[in-house]
């Protein structure tokens, strides 16, 4: 019994300490900083342990036998030649870090071979000079670019394994003068280079140098292409302010590692370490800005503070190379890149940290460590930089892939918020699409009920003419036959001409809802008869070649009366034979109708005593806004023709 409670015991105490390691976990999942901080610890463990062993500082198995060198001894020369190496005062170099000026400066290596390697030996240099030329045995064995002072190439910062062939060796005592050139004045070792067998040292080092050349190249061309696609992002966004950081930060990056590459840059001396110092500054300040862009929830005074800052260490640095130039500026500049490209770490680590304390709905832990690595090896570089006086290659192997990274995680963001833009700006075309239809469908229907009330008033226009026109005519003449003082000529003409006016009437009546071609119609059918009974010859000519305009029928009913009464004069007054009715458009301004009534006779007189008849064709014109001329045409016929303008919300109708 005592064993069975000892083993409940035991499994007991067994189950809360899976309960308490179970509820650890749990609240390390459940905390962000703790989130946040296994986010960097991994992102850390697979650039230390993967990325840089093999892409940054790799370190071969194979390693050459190195050939002992028996002395270095150092010299200062004035020309960068042969014969200055054999004036040279010799004097012996120990491998220290020291101020030297511009100038040229030479180093000589001397080493014992006993027998010359079938493939010569491999030189790797260990100098910092601008540009370095070897000269074996009193031979010159390489000059690349040049060392004019103000015409410097920069050969001397680019590494690679040079190779001395076997015709410029010898068996026993052998030199390798560096003669090593300095544009700007600066602490620099001198040391002479490390030699191998050239085969040896091609297959321990092949890979070393394809990344400190090559490799490089290429993450250059990669950073600068990164920095120009962010830089059209930032010119489309709509918030500009973290893809313009983050190209700013692509750019001084990717020109900083080109300052390295190009070999030729057409800026020399202090300017040149001028730039170099400003991209520096430039870059380190970009990273907390960047950061403080990323966040989304910009602290105030943050970015103009980091501003200020870069532009107060750029002055300084300006002082010193531009205007005190002497030997130990760019010690000075040296001394502000390395503790201003700390501070600003210092500010961007602190930054990332400070957002995810304060903004507790954020969950871009892994960008936040990839930031937080980027920010750590610039502090690696300029600590390596500070302490132990060497530039490491941490920045220009490693930063295209982790900025490459930075703006994939962005646009795979951002692009999730385009579409849901672009999804939201189609919703929203639809429904205007849908509103403008519904606009357009009651305004259409208000255009209707405006003209359908126009109509009715028309309608009703005409109904009080017919009442107050034909009927007081017809009255007077009901009055005059009951009275027997009629004569039936002066009836008939009467009759007739409430006929005619009632015949007007109907065919204006039939202009609504329906085309003037089809009242025209009407009007044509009616009016023939009259003129061909008369003895008359009738023409119709219709030469409009588009739909009749539409007109209100109060308008049509006076366009009638005009024709109505031009027809009437020509019958009475032409002696003539025929006549014709021309509808066309009028040559000087097509949208409007113009209607011409022309006779064959004796023409119409132009001396102002028309008649009742012209003037009141005058009057309706007018009263319609249309224009009209009487006269006679070009066969000596009488002519009257009216230009009728179109009415404003008028709609076509078809041509009969």
């Amino acid at each position: 019994m005592a064993a069975r409670w000892g083993e409940g015991m035991v499994e007991a105490v067994h189950e809360e300490q899976s309960r308490s390691g179970t509820d650890i976990l749990s609240k390390l999942r459940q905390s962000r900083i703790a989130r946040l901080l296994l986010a960097v610890l991994a992102i850390q463990a697979a650039y230390w342990l993967v990325f840089y062993p093999n892409f940054v500082r790799y370190r071969s198995p194979e390693r050459p036998e190195f050939i002992e060198v028996t002395s270095v001894e150092l010299a200062s020369i004035a020309t960068p030649d042969a014969a200055a190496i054999e004036e040279a005062k010799w004097q012996p170099y120990a491998n220290e870090l020291k101020t030297f000026d511009k100038g040229y400066y030479a180093t000589r290596t001397t080493f014992d071979l006993a027998e010359v390697p079938p493939h010569g030996i491999a030189v790797l240099d260990m100098a910092s000079g601008d540009n370095i030329w070897y000269v074996v045995n009193g031979k010159l064995h390489s000059s690349a670019g040049s060392m004019e002072q103000g015409k410097f190439t920069y050969h001397g910062l680019q590494k690679r394994i040079t190779q001395v062939s076997p015709a410029f060796l010898k068996p026993g005592t052998n030199t390798i003068d560096s003669i090593i050139g300095i544009e700007l004045a600066r602490e620099a070792t001198l040391q002479g280079p490390q030699l191998a067998e050239y085969k040896a040292t091609e297959r321990a080092f092949g890979w070393t140098d394809f990344l400190f050349n090559d490799f490089r190249n290429a993450m250059i061309a990669v950073t600068l292409a990164i920095a120009l696609m962010v830089g059209v992002a930032a010119l489309r966004a709509r918030d500009r302010s973290t893809p313009f950081w983050l190209f700013l930060l692509a750019l001084s990056w990717g020109m900083h590692a080109l300052f390295y590459r190009w070999v030729d840059l057409p800026i020399h001396g202090a300017e040149r370490g001028f730039l170099y110092a400003a991209i520096l500054f430039v870059m380190s300040a970009s990273w907390p800005c960047f950061v403080d862009a990323w966040s989304g929830r910009p602290v105030r005074w943050f970015k103009p503070v980091m501003l200020a800052i870069c532009a107060l260490a750029i002055g300084y640095a300006g002082y010193w190379l531009l205007v005190d130039r002497g030997i130990d500026a760019f010690t000075h500049t040296e001394w502000a890149m390395d503790r201003f490209g700390l501070f600003f770490v210092s500010a961007t680590v602190g930054r990332i940290v400070w957002h995810f304390i304060t903004v507790h709905d954020d969950k871009r832990y892994w960008e936040a460590a990839i930031l937080v690595l980027l920010a750590s090896l610039m502090g690696y570089f300029l600590f390596n930089t500070l302490v132990y006086e060497r530039n490491i290659g941490v920045l220009p192997s490693s930063q295209p892939l982790l900025l490459l990274a930075i703006v994939v995680a962005f646009f795979s963001r951002n692009f999730t918020l385009f579409k849901s833009q672009a999804d939201l700006a189609r919703t929203l075309q639809d429904k205007l699409d849908l509103r403008e239809a519904e606009l357009a469908t009651a305004h259409e229907r208000e255009k209707r009920f405006v003209r359908e009330q126009a109509f009715d008033e028309e309608r009703q226009r005409i109904m009080r003419d017919m009442h107050d026109g034909l009927g007081s005519q017809l009255m007077s003449m009901l009055l005059a036959a009951r009275r027997g003082k009629v004569e039936p000529d002066r009836m008939a003409e009467g009759l007739q001409t409430v006929i005619d006016e009632m015949r007007l009437m109907i065919d204006s009546m039939d202009s609504v809802g329906e085309s003037l071609g089809s009242a025209m119609a009407s009007f044509r059918n009616r009016l023939q008869p009259r003129i061909e009974d008369a003895g008359f010859a009738f023409h119709w000519e219709n030469r409009i070649d588009r739909p009749f305009p539409s007109y209100p029928p109060r308008k049509t009913l006076q366009l009638f009366r005009i024709m109505q009464e031009a027809v009437t004069n020509a019958l009475k007054h032409s002696q003539g034979s025929a006549i014709t009715v021309l509808l066309d458009n009028c040559s000087d301004r097509p949208d409007w109708l113009c209607v011409a009534i022309r006779d064959d006779g004796s023409g119409i007189r132009q001396d102002g005593r028309g008649g009742h008849g012209l003037e009141n064709m005058r009057v309706r014109a007018k009263a319609i806004g249309a224009e009209i001329e009487y006269g006679s045409h070009d066969n000596g016929g009488g002519e009257v023709r009216v230009a009728i303008p179109p009415t404003a919300d008028a709609q076509p109708g078809s041509a009969g």
